[in-house]
């Protein structure tokens, strides 16, 4: 799945480069239980803040950061929320991850790392010498452009120029270098002829996330176990997971669908995209506004993902429309009787009119 071929002399260069600088890498087990976290880095983490750039943060890769900006630790459970039925407006169990906590403040600086560290720590990528380029979006490139800046590596971030101005601030102080690509979120086309331009120079190593199994791996090994010790932490006598709903870009968070079924067989998969964008929906294109999803295009994610589409999109979810109150996420369409649905919101937009009363049955028990 993943290539581990050991290029000897350069990852030789990186070990130094990381005695040199500090540096130590966790493992995909520190970030499931943190718990596992070598005590002397857990009494260094009490005085580091959540986005400091310092290689101590590599160690809140992880949902079960403590809910503080600064000093925290880990909680047994991981980072989540659940809405009532006064609010969501349906008798089932509404449970919500929250990745609020990560360093950056979304759940993509996982993904990047599951794609960065395994080049890093094999040699493939030297870090003396390469450049990690980032293309995406928005979170994706935050996250790898923040990782590369807590390993010393240099890196480029490569993003539509119609994301948010506090997306390119920030990225202005972390990426050594930061390309702004014609469009808006679902622009993904002129990101992907920059990067074919940059790929052209030897120093440059794409991690395009569209293409790179890590971000799938890290999401079926992290987010997957993740949503697993949720459930196992809130559920009541009788209560059943019954589905888990992603919103639709590479393939990568929806990734943790493989695990849970793995786990809860009789669990439903769905998937949503923004109206503005149909592309499961009516093989479809358009902009939008929502960033952090849709890309006008199915990934490789998509086609060899057979957790996803073994359900055949049964669920019922059609669409993810942005409405422009509040940025809420909207689902049009509803849930067989007897079945329900846990959100995994990518970019912690609020998921309160996701439901929306569009969801008929389902039961106390259905999470």
């Amino acid at each position: 799945m993943i290539d581990l071929t050991i290029h000897r002399q350069a990852l030789d260069r990186n070990i130094q480069k990381a005695r040199e600088s500090g540096v130590v890498i966790p493992t995909f087990e520190n970030m499931k239980h943190p718990e596992t976290v070598p005590e002397p880095i857990r009494a260094r983490l009490r005085g580091v803040g959540l986005w400091d750039v310092d290689p101590l943060n590599l160690f809140r890769i992880t949902w079960k950061n403590e809910p503080m900006e600064s000093g925290g630790l880990y909680r047994a459970v991981p980072n989540y929320i659940e809405l009532p039925p006064a609010l969501t407006g349906v008798p089932a169990r509404i449970i919500a991850l929250v990745g609020k906590w990560f360093p950056t403040g979304c759940h993509k600086v996982g993904a990047s790392f599951g794609c960065l560290a395994p080049r890093l720590v094999t040699g493939q990528f030297d870090a003396g010498y390469h450049r990690a380029v980032w293309p995406s979006t928005g979170n994706y490139c935050r996250g790898g452009a923040f990782n590369s800046k807590l390993l010393g590596v240099r890196s480029v971030a490569i993003l539509p120029a119609g994301m948010s101005r506090e997306r390119f601030e920030w990225l202005s102080q972390i990426a050594g270098e930061v390309i702004a690509t014609p469009g808006c979120e679902s622009d993904v086309k002129e990101i992907f002829d920059k990067t074919h331009e940059l790929r052209q120079g030897p120093d440059c190593m794409i991690f395009n996330q569209f293409e790179e199994m890590g971000n799938h791996l890290w999401h079926y090994q992290v987010t997957g176990s993740a949503i697993a010790e949720v459930f196992e932490a809130v559920k009541r006598p009788g209560d059943r997971l019954s589905g888990a709903c992603f919103t639709s870009g590479s393939a990568g968070t929806i990734g943790c669908g493989d695990y849970l079924k793995e786990v809860y067989p009789g669990l439903k998969l769905a998937v949503g995209e923004a109206l503005q964008c149909p592309t499961i929906l009516e093989n479809g294109f358009g902009d939008h506004r929502i960033e952090g999803i849709g890309d006008k295009r199915l990934t490789d994610g998509f086609a060899t993902g057979p957790a996803v589409f073994e359900d055949g999109f049964a669920l019922g979810i059609k669409a993810v429309d942005l409405l422009d109150h509040g940025g809420e996420l909207l689902f049009r369409g509803g849930l067989a009787d007897g079945e329900a649905v846990e959100f995994v919101d990518d970019g912690g937009t609020p998921v309160a009119q996701a439901v929306n009363n569009r969801f008929p049955g389902g039961t106390p028990q259905d999470v």
